[in-house]
């Protein structure tokens, strides 16, 4: 399955005018009704940039229709937690051993997501350095996937 980072949602559906929206739209457009995959991260991640750019209404109403969206599938990192102190020990467990690798941790989290979700095998980001080479899955800009 296709993952699709924060950067090209926020470019698809906000940043129309960027020089990057054409391959972008070209992404939505070549996947059609395929399910997608976002990680629960990029979603909120993306409604922080929507109430960053005045689009602050706008922000619950997309955080809703892709959490009820037939051909996107939200991911949640995957493990077990018995203890509240379980939860914590392995986020930062988790987080600090791809942060070890060069990343940040908001890349970091999603990194994680998407290494322990089943069938993930692209992630398309116009953000390749922050992931190429720090993870089995493929990383691919929205111009090399086309």
């Amino acid at each position: 399955m296709i993952a699709l980072d924060t950067d090209v949602l926020a470019i698809y559906h906000i940043f129309r005018n960027d020089q990057r929206y054409r391959a972008t739209k070209a992404v939505f457009d070549k996947l059609g009704n395929q399910t997608k995959a976002i990680t629960i991260f990029n979603l909120l991640e993306f409604c922080g940039i929507l109430t960053t750019a005045a689009r602050k209404e706008d922000s619950i109403t997309v955080f809703h229709k892709y959490l009820a969206a037939e051909d996107t599938k939200i991911l949640f990192p995957r493990f077990i937690a018995v203890e509240a102190k379980d939860f914590w020990a392995t986020l930062v467990s988790e987080c600090l051993s791809r942060i070890q690798k060069g990343i940040r941790l908001g890349d970091a989290v999603i990194l994680w997501t998407l290494e322990t979700s089943d069938n993930i095998d692209t992630l398309i980001t116009w953000n390749t350095k922050h992931f190429k080479e720090k993870t089995f899955i493929n990383v691919l800009t929205p111009p090399e996937f086309l």
